[in-house]
């Protein structure tokens, strides 16, 4: 008897290593369906928001995204415009660019910077708009990094 219970013992144990091992990736589909179900999303602070409009330049294209604000009142993160430059081989090696945020069709942002340093200088060309320089990520409302095949920059707002 005494062997009998070690030998379910143990082939238990084994059993629950294998089903602990192999259940995520055989249930894998199974969650991806139940979770894509829901309906979450990506914070916008996190993704950019929604492309807003796309502007094609000779070899590029500017996307640029709605505003970004405040959603709750304890959200750290100031508000925020952000434009990617895509794609990057094709960027020429000094980017100067005046984006149009709000889709007024004046320029409200004169965007200048160099893939290779990724450094940018952004002037405000409208009041409801801060002036910014960035070397990398100062801040998540105010920063420059490459992303995949895009650079991307977040421009402050009011």
């Amino acid at each position: 008897m005494k062997r009998l219970t070690s030998i379910l013992g143990h082939s238990g144990a084994i059993a629950a290593l294998v089903v602990a091992v192999l259940g995520p990736f055989l249930l894998f589909g199974w969650f991806q369906k139940g979770i894509g179900a829901m309906g979450l999303k990506i914070h916008p602070s996190y993704s950019g928001g929604a492309v807003s409009r796309v502007v094609q330049r000779p070899g590029y294209r500017i996307l640029v995204y709605e505003r970004v604000g405040r959603t709750t009142p304890w959200q750290r993160v100031d508000p925020f415009v952000q434009a990617s430059w895509a794609p990057v081989p094709a960027l020429p090696a000094s980017v100067s660019d005046e984006v149009d945020v709000d889709g007024d069709g004046k320029p409200d942002f004169r965007v200048a910077f160099k893939p290779a340093e990724l450094s940018v200088d952004a002037v405000a060309l409208n009041p409801r708009y801060h002036t910014m320089h960035s070397s990398g990520v100062t801040s998540f409302s105010a920063l420059i990094a490459r992303v995949n095949d895009a650079i991307v920059v977040r421009l402050p707002v009011e």
